[in-house]
Protein backbone atom coordinates (compact mmCIF):
# COMPACT_ATOMS: atom_id res chain seq x y z
CA UNK A 1 0.00 0.00 0.00
CA UNK A 2 1.13 3.56 -0.58
CA UNK A 3 1.98 5.11 2.76
CA UNK A 4 1.46 8.70 1.67
CA UNK A 5 0.54 9.70 5.22
CA UNK A 6 4.24 9.77 6.08
CA UNK A 7 5.13 12.28 3.38
CA UNK A 8 4.33 15.41 5.37
CA UNK A 9 6.39 14.23 8.31
CA UNK A 10 9.22 13.27 5.99
CA UNK A 11 9.26 16.73 4.48
CA UNK A 12 9.68 18.20 7.98
CA UNK A 13 12.47 15.75 8.76
CA UNK A 14 14.36 16.52 5.56
CA UNK A 15 13.96 20.27 6.03
CA UNK A 16 15.54 19.93 9.47
CA UNK A 17 18.36 17.87 8.01
CA UNK A 18 19.14 20.14 5.08
CA UNK A 19 18.51 23.50 6.70
CA UNK A 20 21.57 25.67 5.93
CA UNK A 21 22.94 28.54 7.91
CA UNK A 22 20.74 31.59 7.38
CA UNK A 23 22.05 33.66 4.51
CA UNK A 24 19.97 36.77 5.12
CA UNK A 25 21.96 39.92 5.75
CA UNK A 26 20.99 42.17 8.63
CA UNK A 27 22.04 45.83 8.40
CA UNK A 28 24.21 47.27 11.15
CA UNK A 29 23.76 50.70 12.69
CA UNK A 30 24.94 53.53 10.41
CA UNK A 31 28.54 54.56 10.90
CA UNK A 32 29.17 58.10 12.18
CA UNK A 33 31.66 60.36 10.39
CA UNK A 34 32.62 63.99 10.97
CA UNK A 35 31.96 64.76 7.31
CA UNK A 36 28.49 65.54 5.97
CA UNK A 37 28.47 62.37 3.94
CA UNK A 38 26.52 59.60 5.66
CA UNK A 39 27.89 56.09 5.48
CA UNK A 40 25.18 53.43 5.21
CA UNK A 41 25.49 50.23 7.17
CA UNK A 42 26.87 47.24 5.32
CA UNK A 43 24.76 44.21 4.77
CA UNK A 44 26.31 41.82 7.27
CA UNK A 45 27.68 38.60 5.87
CA UNK A 46 26.06 35.49 7.32
CA UNK A 47 27.89 33.24 9.76
CA UNK A 48 29.63 30.10 8.53
CA UNK A 49 27.37 27.25 7.59
CA UNK A 50 26.29 25.14 10.52
CA UNK A 51 27.68 21.65 10.77
CA UNK A 52 25.38 18.74 9.96
CA UNK A 53 23.27 17.68 12.95
CA UNK A 54 24.82 15.12 15.27
CA UNK A 55 22.70 12.04 15.70
CA UNK A 56 22.69 9.48 18.46
CA UNK A 57 23.80 5.96 17.58
CA UNK A 58 21.01 3.79 16.24
CA UNK A 59 19.50 1.55 18.93
CA UNK A 60 20.27 -2.15 18.84
CA UNK A 61 17.94 -4.05 16.54
CA UNK A 62 15.58 -6.52 18.16
CA UNK A 63 13.92 -9.48 16.45
CA UNK A 64 10.71 -8.34 14.80
CA UNK A 65 7.72 -9.96 16.55
CA UNK A 66 6.28 -12.84 14.55
CA UNK A 67 2.84 -12.05 13.16
CA UNK A 68 2.96 -8.35 14.05
CA UNK A 69 1.02 -6.20 11.59
CA UNK A 70 1.94 -2.80 12.99
CA UNK A 71 5.31 -1.05 13.16
CA UNK A 72 6.74 2.42 13.56
CA UNK A 73 9.45 4.48 11.89
CA UNK A 74 11.63 7.43 12.92
CA UNK A 75 11.68 9.59 9.78
CA UNK A 76 14.30 11.96 11.17
CA UNK A 77 16.66 9.03 11.59
CA UNK A 78 15.93 7.92 8.03
CA UNK A 79 16.90 11.38 6.76
CA UNK A 80 20.02 11.50 8.94
CA UNK A 81 21.30 7.97 8.36
CA UNK A 82 20.38 7.12 4.78
CA UNK A 83 22.87 7.79 2.01
CA UNK A 84 20.17 9.71 0.13
CA UNK A 85 19.49 12.01 3.08
CA UNK A 86 23.18 12.60 3.74
CA UNK A 87 23.80 13.38 0.07
CA UNK A 88 20.94 15.91 0.10
CA UNK A 89 22.40 17.57 3.19
CA UNK A 90 25.83 17.81 1.56
CA UNK A 91 24.37 19.44 -1.56
CA UNK A 92 22.61 22.12 0.46
CA UNK A 93 25.65 22.73 2.65
CA UNK A 94 27.93 23.06 -0.39
CA UNK A 95 25.63 25.56 -2.11
CA UNK A 96 25.18 27.57 1.09
CA UNK A 97 28.93 27.80 1.71
CA UNK A 98 29.59 28.83 -1.90
CA UNK A 99 27.04 31.64 -1.75
CA UNK A 100 28.25 32.77 1.68
CA UNK A 101 31.80 33.11 0.34
CA UNK A 102 30.56 35.30 -2.51
CA UNK A 103 28.62 37.50 -0.09
CA UNK A 104 31.59 37.80 2.26
CA UNK A 105 33.89 38.86 -0.59
CA UNK A 106 31.63 41.80 -1.41
CA UNK A 107 31.11 42.58 2.28
CA UNK A 108 34.86 42.88 2.83
CA UNK A 109 35.07 45.32 -0.08
CA UNK A 110 32.14 47.28 1.34
CA UNK A 111 33.67 47.49 4.81
CA UNK A 112 36.96 48.67 3.30
CA UNK A 113 35.23 51.49 1.44
CA UNK A 114 33.34 52.53 4.55
CA UNK A 115 36.49 52.55 6.62
CA UNK A 116 38.24 54.68 4.01
CA UNK A 117 35.45 57.24 4.09
CA UNK A 118 35.38 57.30 7.88
CA UNK A 119 39.12 57.80 8.21
CA UNK A 120 39.66 60.26 5.35
CA UNK A 121 36.44 62.26 5.20
CA UNK A 122 38.10 65.39 6.60
CA UNK A 123 40.86 65.44 3.97
CA UNK A 124 38.89 64.27 0.93
CA UNK A 125 37.35 66.67 -1.52
CA UNK A 126 33.59 66.83 -1.76
CA UNK A 127 33.74 65.21 -5.18
CA UNK A 128 35.88 62.32 -3.89
CA UNK A 129 33.54 61.81 -0.94
CA UNK A 130 30.55 61.74 -3.26
CA UNK A 131 32.16 59.16 -5.54
CA UNK A 132 33.16 56.95 -2.62
CA UNK A 133 29.66 57.27 -1.18
CA UNK A 134 28.23 56.09 -4.50
CA UNK A 135 30.57 53.09 -4.43
CA UNK A 136 29.42 52.26 -0.91
CA UNK A 137 25.77 52.48 -1.91
CA UNK A 138 26.39 50.26 -4.93
CA UNK A 139 28.22 47.62 -2.88
CA UNK A 140 25.56 47.69 -0.19
CA UNK A 141 22.83 47.03 -2.77
CA UNK A 142 24.93 44.29 -4.36
CA UNK A 143 25.43 42.50 -1.02
CA UNK A 144 21.70 42.65 -0.34
CA UNK A 145 20.92 41.32 -3.81
CA UNK A 146 23.43 38.47 -3.45
CA UNK A 147 21.88 37.57 -0.11
CA UNK A 148 18.34 37.51 -1.47
CA UNK A 149 19.42 35.46 -4.49
CA UNK A 150 21.25 32.99 -2.25
CA UNK A 151 18.22 32.50 -0.01
CA UNK A 152 15.99 31.85 -3.01
CA UNK A 153 18.47 29.46 -4.62
CA UNK A 154 18.99 27.43 -1.44
CA UNK A 155 15.23 27.24 -0.84
CA UNK A 156 14.68 26.03 -4.40
CA UNK A 157 17.34 23.34 -4.02
CA UNK A 158 15.82 22.19 -0.72
CA UNK A 159 12.40 21.87 -2.31
CA UNK A 160 13.81 19.87 -5.22
CA UNK A 161 15.71 17.54 -2.91
CA UNK A 162 12.65 17.03 -0.70
CA UNK A 163 10.56 15.96 -3.67
CA UNK A 164 13.27 13.61 -4.92
CA UNK A 165 13.73 12.09 -1.46
CA UNK A 166 9.98 11.61 -1.05
CA UNK A 167 9.81 9.79 -4.38
CA UNK A 168 12.44 7.32 -3.17
CA UNK A 169 11.22 7.03 0.42
CA UNK A 170 7.63 5.92 -0.16
CA UNK A 171 8.54 2.92 -2.36
CA UNK A 172 11.19 1.89 0.18
CA UNK A 173 8.59 1.92 2.96
CA UNK A 174 6.20 0.00 0.71
CA UNK A 175 8.78 -2.73 0.19
CA UNK A 176 9.57 -3.04 3.90
CA UNK A 177 5.85 -3.11 4.75
CA UNK A 178 5.21 -5.83 2.17
CA UNK A 179 8.13 -7.95 3.37
CA UNK A 180 6.91 -7.72 6.99
CA UNK A 181 3.23 -8.18 6.17
CA UNK A 182 2.35 -4.87 7.82
CA UNK A 183 -1.04 -3.17 7.81
CA UNK A 184 -0.10 0.03 9.69
CA UNK A 185 3.10 2.03 10.15
CA UNK A 186 3.22 4.82 12.72
CA UNK A 187 5.61 7.78 12.61
CA UNK A 188 7.70 8.71 15.64
CA UNK A 189 7.75 12.44 16.35
CA UNK A 190 4.28 13.27 15.06
CA UNK A 191 2.79 13.36 18.55
CA UNK A 192 0.58 10.30 18.18
CA UNK A 193 2.95 7.55 19.36
CA UNK A 194 3.34 7.47 23.14
CA UNK A 195 4.99 4.08 23.54
CA UNK A 196 5.80 1.08 21.38
CA UNK A 197 7.73 -2.14 21.60
CA UNK A 198 11.26 -1.32 20.32
CA UNK A 199 11.15 -4.55 18.33
CA UNK A 200 8.51 -2.92 16.10
CA UNK A 201 10.95 -0.21 14.96
CA UNK A 202 11.56 -0.62 11.21
CA UNK A 203 13.64 2.55 10.80
CA UNK A 204 16.85 0.67 10.11
CA UNK A 205 15.05 -1.59 7.62
CA UNK A 206 13.91 1.47 5.65
CA UNK A 207 17.38 3.05 5.77
CA UNK A 208 18.90 -0.17 4.44
CA UNK A 209 16.22 -0.41 1.74
CA UNK A 210 16.91 3.17 0.64
CA UNK A 211 20.66 2.57 0.59
CA UNK A 212 20.24 -0.64 -1.38
CA UNK A 213 18.07 1.11 -3.96
CA UNK A 214 20.66 3.90 -4.27
CA UNK A 215 23.47 1.51 -5.19
CA UNK A 216 24.29 1.39 -8.91
CA UNK A 217 23.08 -1.67 -10.76
CA UNK A 218 26.05 -3.87 -11.80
Amino acid sequence: MKLLSVVAAMMVALVALTAPARVAAEPQAPAQTPAPAQVPAPAQAPPPTAQPPQTAPAPARLPFPSGAQQAYIDLQRVANESSEGQAANQQVQALSEERIRAIETRSVELRGSQQKLQQNANVMSAEAQLQLQRDIDRLNIEVQRLTQDAEAEVAELQQTLQIEFQQKLVPAIDRVAASRGLQFIFSVGDGGLIWANPALDITTDVVEELNKAAQPTP
